[in-house]
């Protein structure tokens, strides 16, 4: 299973250096809602777990983790206060099938909550409004061919509507994690939303015009809009996670994105009986040159990022025959946004 990782790290890495970003790539691809974490701890590490991520979380991170879910049934649900307003839920669940594996679903779900609508004669405003629905649902199976190898896959729908007008696209996200027999060092690997380019086509793309070259006073034609395609925004993650104590793990993950600037991510949790504590912070790498023209202000906030230092704490507390686990999350903005928080409540069965 050692070479099978190899050839697995090996792969991926030739596939992400074919399509690696740099910041002038950023915001070419879209549904940037599956750039959104989800699970307290991996917010609260700042996604530095993808090598040790367990249960319905690693849906998020790296599916591989679903196979450390050996036995009976999780459930999940957690909110989240996002940017601008932006609410979002998301709830999964996790079931051991035994020696077969494990199987996981979840969905994650934003709301935009209710949005003035403008239009080009009513620009400030015509008294309606809309609500855009996003949802991402993904369905993923993991197995552990050791105790030391998860190897895991997971496919996603990936829905975007505003009004009448929506874009549908598939993705995959293959992963694996692999544990040293004799040091207490961990690796996770996992490439993530490779799929099918989205674009947008609804009724609402449809224009009233006078057909180009008609004769004066020729009655308007319906036109429909054709809107470009997109790409997901697929990325490779390789982290590794060190145990300092029996009871504190320090993790480092290493995202190369194909349509932005590459980011590091630290992360450290230190559990305690039945609670564990975590912070984490990220970071952009980049070679990427200041074009001429461009001030040091612009080029700093054009090749930095939005979000700084996490932080995280969650308990199991018993519940009659069960555990319930309750985890809470914050991750702090650099500037143009508030720090958003997440809480989370999961049940194991």
């Amino acid at each position: 299973m050692k070479n099978t990782f190899k050839i697995f790290l090996g792969c991926a890495v030739l596939v992400s250096s074919l399509t690696a970003g740099t910041v002038r790539s950023a915001g070419t691809a879209g549904a940037a809602q599956l750039l959104i974490p989800v699970g307290t701890e991996t917010i609260a590490l700042s996604g530095a777990n993808v090598g040790t991520v367990a249960g319905v979380d690693a849906l998020n991170s790296n599916v591989a983790g679903l196979a450390h879910w050996s036995s009976g049934f999780q459930g999940t649900v957690s909110t989240m206060s996002y940017i601008a307003d932006i609410d979002i839920t998301h709830a999964g669940m996790v079931m051991s099938m035994g020696e077969s594996g494990t199987l996981g679903m979840s969905i994650k779900a934003l709301d935009f909550g209710e949005i003035p609508k403008t239009t080009a004669i009513a620009p400030d405003g015509d008294g309606q409004t809309f609500s855009p629905s996003f949802f991402t649902a993904t369905m993923g199976f993991a197995r552990a061919f050791s105790d030391r190898v998860n190897v895991g896959v997971a496919a996603k729908v990936i829905s975007e509507t505003i009004e009448e007008t929506s874009a549908t696209g598939i993705a995959l996200d293959v992963g694996v994690q692999y544990k040293f027999p004799t040091q207490p060092l961990t690796l996770g690997v996992t490439m993530k939303n490779v799929g099918s380019r989205m674009h947008y086509d609804g009724i609402n793309l449809d224009q009233d015009l006078q057909p180009e070259g008609s004769a004066s006073g020729a009655s308007n034609e319906s036109f429909r809009i054709v809107a470009d395609n997109f790409a997901l925004p697929t990325s490779l993650d390789i982290s590794a996670t060190w145990g300092l104590l029996d009871n504190l793990n320090v993790s480092a993950n290493f995202t190369n994105h194909s349509y932005q600037s590459n980011t590091l991510g630290i992360g450290a949790k230190y559990t305690l009986g039945s609670a564990w504590v975590g912070a984490g912070t990220i970071m952009v790498l980049g070679d990427d040159e200041q074009p001429s023209g461009v001030n040091d202000a612009d080029w700093e906030e054009w090749s930095g990022t939005n979000w700084g230092g996490s932080l995280g704490a969650g308990v199991t507390v018993p519940v009659g025959d069960y555990d319930m686990h309750i985890s809470y999350a914050m991750r702090t903005a650099n500037e143009f946004f508030d720090d958003h928080t997440t809480l989370q409540v999961s049940l194991d069965f």
